[in-house]
């Protein structure tokens, strides 16, 4: 073959190069080949050469009332281009009415079933916490958690029998009133891991993390003197990874402590942090604040879109970027933008260059610069359509090839 003929290096770096899919084929000419694709060290080095060359960006729009999910990729160029040839089909079923998306990490998109229940009975309505799935679209795996029951904790929580169709067991389900939760993947284990927070009205959470290679959940405790430790589930973007840390915008459950912070998650010791906003943003709701990252800081966005008098809404953007981690001196404005008679929408991702990623109030996609240009990268759909969108990074990996089970476009979950 000849192959053979080229140096060990050669090959290995051709193939770190070739897109996931690709390399399942690979997998398939010697056993020597297989074993070194299937090798985590190989597994890293695909991750960064692949997606280096194809920095891309998914898009993913859930309409509430078909229960629909729709995903597209876009290369992160300058005109954020549809990658046409990149096809992603959901092919999981919710328990509920749809799944929430706890976030992405090294190709791997995170799921949780968790949404409110549709009982009529309020008083036991809440947020059930069924389970979670893994899933790798660009390899078509998924790995589904076991299910996770809070209810021990939570000694108040009402519980109630709930049918799980298409899930693993019938159990008895715990619930709570909202949960957050984030992803990430530890170097140290070759592991991915999982960590809710559970919350019953305004109490302190209840922690627990989740483990891919063990397949438990354990508690972690949380500490009683966090101010701030209240996190808003219905954002579009809840978690950011980053230094090694987890982060979530986070308020006071008093309203009448009007005080909101980021709250971190350090993944190699498990302890809970704070870190202080600018002056500016000390008591901004966290409803109107996206966190994210801009080029190798932290960085923080507020957006205001009021109504006047006349009724035309304006929109205000302010983005600060933290240029040493956890210094909240070093919080410094960056861009500020006022729109006196146009509503620009909701931010839903920053991308290194500054660009954000927003949504309109008529559910079109929109780029726009702080220069002041704005395009339409998609339409929204019908008017009057409940539609939520989530945006982030789309990389290509060999994430749970060697877990969990093989998916289809076609399979129903």
């Amino acid at each position: 073959m000849a192959v053979d003929l080229l140096p060990d290096e050669l090959i290995v770096e051709i193939l770190s190069m070739l897109p996931a899919k690709s390399l399942l084929r690979c997998r398939l000419v010697s056993k020597s080949w297989l074993n070194f694709i299937n090798s985590t060290k190989f597994k890293v080095m695909h991750l960064h050469n692949f997606n280096q060359l194809n920095p891309r960006y998914f898009i993913r729009r859930l309409i509430y009332y078909e229960s629909e999910e729709y995903y597209d990729v876009y290369f992160d160029n300058e005109a954020f281009t549809l990658d046409g040839g990149t096809q992603i089909q959901f092919p999981l079923d919710s328990v509920s009415v749809c799944f929430r998306i706890v976030g992405c990490c090294n190709g791997v998109v995170c799921l949780s079933d968790d949404n409110n229940d549709d009982d009529d009975d309020e008083d036991e309505e809440g947020f059930s916490l069924d389970t979670i799935i893994l899933w790798n679209p660009s390899i078509r795996r998924k790995l589904r958690g076991r299910l996770l029951d809070f209810g021990q904790q939570f000694g108040q929580i009402s519980v109630r029998p709930k049918v799980l169709v298409n899930a693993l067991t019938a159990d008895r389900v715990r619930y709570a009133d909202r949960v957050s939760s984030g992803l990430w993947y530890d170097k140290l284990s070759d592991d991915y891991k999982v960590v809710y927070l559970a919350y019953h009205h305004f109490s302190r959470p209840r922690v627990q993390v989740y483990t891919v290679k063990t397949g438990i959940w354990r508690q972690v405790m949380f500490p009683e003197n966090l101010l701030c430790y209240f996190i808003n589930p219905n954002r579009n973007r809840l978690q950011v990874f980053f230094n090694g840390s987890l982060h979530w915008m986070a308020c006071h459950p008093n309203l009448r402590v009007p005080h909101t912070s980021i709250m971190t998650f350090d993944t190699s010791t498990e302890l809970f942090g704070e870190i202080l906003l600018p002056d500016d943003l000390l008591e901004v709701p966290t409803s109107t604040m996206m966190i994210s990252v801009v080029g190798e800081s932290l960085a923080v966005t507020h957006y205001n879109n009021p109504i006047n008098g006349a009724g035309v809404i304006s929109s205000t953007y302010k983005t600060w970027v933290m240029k040493e981690y956890k210094n909240p001196t070093s919080w410094t404005l960056i861009y500020s933008m006022h729109h006196p008679d146009v509503d620009m929408g909701i931010p839903l991702q920053m991308r290194n260059k500054g660009d954000m990623i927003m949504k309109s109030r008529d559910e079109n996609i929109i780029l726009y610069n702080y220069s002041g240009y704005a395009s339409c990268i998609c339409q929204g759909y019908e008017p009057g359509l409940r539609c939520t969108t989530y945006v982030d990074k789309y990389q290509e990996s060999l994430a749970l090839l060697d877990v969990g089970d093989s998916v289809s476009n076609e399979e129903g979950d």
